[in-house]
């Protein structure tokens, strides 16, 4: 799913739910909710994306150092 689809998707939602809310008597603007809700959902992928390309755990590290050795050419690593 990419960035755009994503944020009419939210938009969608979003306005609908204010205009249900708007239906029962409240007064909602959905621009506001719609910015707050996109600016959360950019801060989890963000978040996500930072601990998927980190090695935190030391069998990842391990594992990391092996791969850079490969890379340089030394194949008699383990």
């Amino acid at each position: 799913m990419n960035k755009e689809r994503l944020k009419a998707i939210v938009t969608i939602v979003v306005t609908a739910i204010v205009n249900i809310a708007n239906v029962y008597g409240y007064s909602v603007d959905a621009a506001p909710i719609v910015n707050v809700v996109l600016s959360i959902l950019s801060a989890l992928t963000i978040a996500y994306s930072w601990w998927k390309n980190q090695n935190v755990t030391d069998a990842a590290q391990r594992a990391q150092k092996y791969l850079n050795e490969l890379k340089k050419g030394n194949h008699n690593v383990g």
